[in-house]
């Protein structure tokens, strides 16, 4: 036992110095440690599987031993672990009885699953292994020479995050064994294996803190912030919290995936429960209700569309590209856009004038996952841009202005808007970099007659709060985006060569969404979606958003016809108007039958009051939004219920559903 703690303090003694005297670089820049290493403890139940066994034999039965060492980070989910092992076996068949003093050390690369729930802590471990174990075996009270023994242990468990540097794990082992442990004369030279239940801890000593001196802040400011219940917050009810949900303010009782967005199995962009047409072919371009447009309807309506379906369609029988031809997503992409290009994008490279400074308004940088409600936010900002930069971090920015004057109008608009933490960018021709307002010079010819220029503005004092609405800012309507693809790995620029306003993003999922070109009107989304399924996205889908928030495209089409249709949180008055919209389904008895329940379930939950004595009012509802009760009402009438309409409270009264309206303007 004092050899197996000896050789732990020495790997301890030897990783800690590597750390300790590990340098940053001669900038002061901060160097992430590739390696990570956790020192780690543990004990188990081991017991051999060989040839001499107990009658009644069970892990749990076994004899208790111990392990320590180190385990070093490789990536995200892969891990190597230095493992120095002490335990002993026993056992006695009635005609031979043994005992064996074990210990050793060994490599050990684990890999750890992703989450089984995404708030979850506790994650699926696998591991592999290889071992040297050296056993003084004592035989029916005859002590053997040492040995040494390889052996090859698999493993799965469960890791519990219990803090950021803590892990527990509980594992299974089974050991390979290429070596005789126990000595039997009987079976003499069996190779013996063996099976442990491990309970480790790990524990990381070596990696800085979050909070700094150089980025500290006061904890005191957040005593009144509830985390637990901010990151737990459903506010739709659908299983997929607010941080994760690409689509708040789903209807409640909606089938949503992953991503907390309404199923849409023909991916026409109009939800299942709203969807008239269900099965509609790949690609083609429906109205509000899911129905695909006759060529009338959509020559009429989108009559470039017509135009551009069949140039792009000629593309794909003039380009033979196919996926199975190349080895990668990147390879086949960039044959796809390089093609592409040459066919109608000849003379993209031609213009090689050098453009003045160009200033932005930077809104955020991110390195790993970004929570849903910032993608929709960001992605609601129709001038929308995104840069990587040489360390992988990814700037997002927005405004494209040829003076400082209005770049710092922007940023104050935004900063009303709850935007924190913005700066000004200047962009020299493609690089990127933060503005630096120019010092005053030291020396100072007091006869000299200077002359500020109307864009050299020294600090945030200086602004002219009069002119901030002469900036031009954005449309605030809709804005519809082309998503064309979620990847576990960036792909190259090269791929989007041509490709207007590309955005990625990587969610808490890991998943990389490229979005590309920005629309305030269906038509024109309509026509880059199939340019960007003719450059090889062929699940490239339309995506819409409207201040701050993403919108449904069934939404959005309506709004197009009516303006005035969507109500956001940005839209209200700041008296509230306190209406509550209820969609009433049906009057009926307190019972109903078999097949009226099955209908009702495919409208979520209802709500049901008692009319009189005998019979019962049944609703879905209430809402705070017109829009929201007409989404249900239509989702009735799709059931069967024809009769089904809207009634309006205000302050606990009942108005006539035309006064709401009437307010609502």
């Amino acid at each position: 036992m004092n050899q197996f703690f000896k050789k732990v303090i020495f790997l301890f003694t030897l990783v800690s110095c590597v750390n300790t005297f590990a340098q940053d670089d001669i900038f002061g820049e901060k160097q992430e440690k590739p390696f990570n290493p956790k020192f780690t403890l543990g004990s188990g139940i081991y017991t051999l599987t060989g040839d001499i066994q107990n009658e009644n034999s069970g892990i749990l039965k076994g004899i208790a031993g111990f392990n320590a060492g180190m385990k070093f980070d490789i990536t995200k989910n892969l891990d190597l672990s230095l493992l120095f092992v002490k335990t002993s076996f026993a056992a006695n068949n009635g005609s031979e009885g043994f005992s064996s003093d074990v210990d050793g050390f060994g490599l050990h690369l684990g890999y750890t699953v992703n989450q089984i729930l995404k708030q979850s802590k506790i994650s699926p471990i696998l591991s592999l292994g290889v071992q040297k174990l050296g056993a003084t075996t004592t035989i029916n009270n005859t002590e053997q020479d040492r040995s040494s023994v390889i052996t090859v242990p698999l493993g799965i468990g469960l890791r519990m995050n219990i803090t950021d540097r803590l892990e527990f794990d509980i594992a299974m082992n089974f050991g390979m064994g290429l070596g005789d442990i126990d000595m039997s004369e009987e079976s003499e030279g069996n190779a013996d294996g063996y099976k442990s239940l491990n309970f480790t801890i790990q524990y990381d000593l070596f990696t800085p803190g979050k909070n700094s001196d150089d980025d500290y802040f006061d904890d005191s400011y957040y005593n009144d912030v509830d985390f637990t219940k901010l990151e737990s917050a459903d506010e739709d009810g659908d299983l997929v919290i607010d941080m994760d949900d690409y689509c708040p303010k789903t209807p409640l009782g909606v089938k949503v995936d992953e991503n907390g967005c309404p199923l849409d199995d023909d991916n026409d962009g109009i939800a299942n429960y709203l969807d008239q047409q269900r099965n509609t072919p790949e690609g083609s371009i429906v109205d509000e209700n899911g129905i695909r447009l006759t060529a009338d309807k959509y020559h009429s309506m989108y009559s470039d569309y017509e135009a551009a379906s069949r140039k792009y369609a000629n593309f794909y029988n003039e380009v033979e590209i196919k996926r199975e031809n190349y080895k990668t997503v990147d390879e086949y992409l960039i044959a796809k856009a390089n093609a592409f290009n040459k066919a109608y994008n000849e003379g993209l490279n031609d213009n090689t004038e050098v453009d003045g400074l160009i200033y932005k308004v930077k809104i955020g940088e991110y390195k790993d996952g970004i929570p849903a409600n910032i993608i929709n936010k960001f992605l609601s900002l129709d001038d929308l841009e995104s840069f990587t930069m040489n360390d992988d971090a990814v700037i997002y920015a927005v405004g494209t202005y040829t003076t400082l004057n209005e770049a710092l109008n922007r940023q104050y608009n935004l900063e009303n808007k709850r935007f924190a933490d913005t700066d000004i960018l200047v962009d020299n021709n493609g690089e990127i970099s933060n503005y630096v307002a120019p010092r005053p010079k030291s020396d100072i010819d007091e006869e000299e007659e200077v002359v500020v220029p109307d864009d050299i503005i020294e600090s945030e004092n200086t602004i002219d709060k009069s002119i901030v609405k002469e900036v031009a800012e954005p449309v605030k309507g809709t804005t519809y985006r082309i998503q064309v693809g979620a990847f576990y790995k960036p792909l190259s620029d090269e791929v989007f060569v041509g490709v207007d306003n590309v955005i990625s993003f990587t969610g808490k999922d890991g998943l990389i969404r490229y979005m590309a070109g920005s629309f305030e009107d269906y038509k024109n989304a309509v026509n880059y979606q199939v340019q960007m399924r003719a450059r090889g996205f062929e699940d490239a889908f339309i995506v819409t958003y409207k201040n701050g928030k993403r919108i449904s495209l069934d939404i959005a089409i309506r709004a197009e016809k009516s303006p005035s249709m969507i109500e956001t949180e940005d839209d209200v008055t700041e008296e509230p108007l306190n209406l509550e919209f209820t969609v009433q389904i049906l009057v009926g008895e307190d019972s109903v039958s078999p097949s009226e329940l099955k209908k009702m379930s495919k409208l979520g939950n209802i709500n049901k009051v008692a009319e009189g004595t005998d019979l019962y009012r049944y609703f879905l509802g209430p809402y705070k939004t017109l829009e929201e009760a007409n989404i249900q009402l239509e989702k009735a009438n799709l059931n069967g219920y024809n009769d089904a309409f809207i009634f309006v409270i205000k302050d606990g009264e009942r108005i006539i559903l035309e006064e709401a309206r009437k307010l609502l303007k």
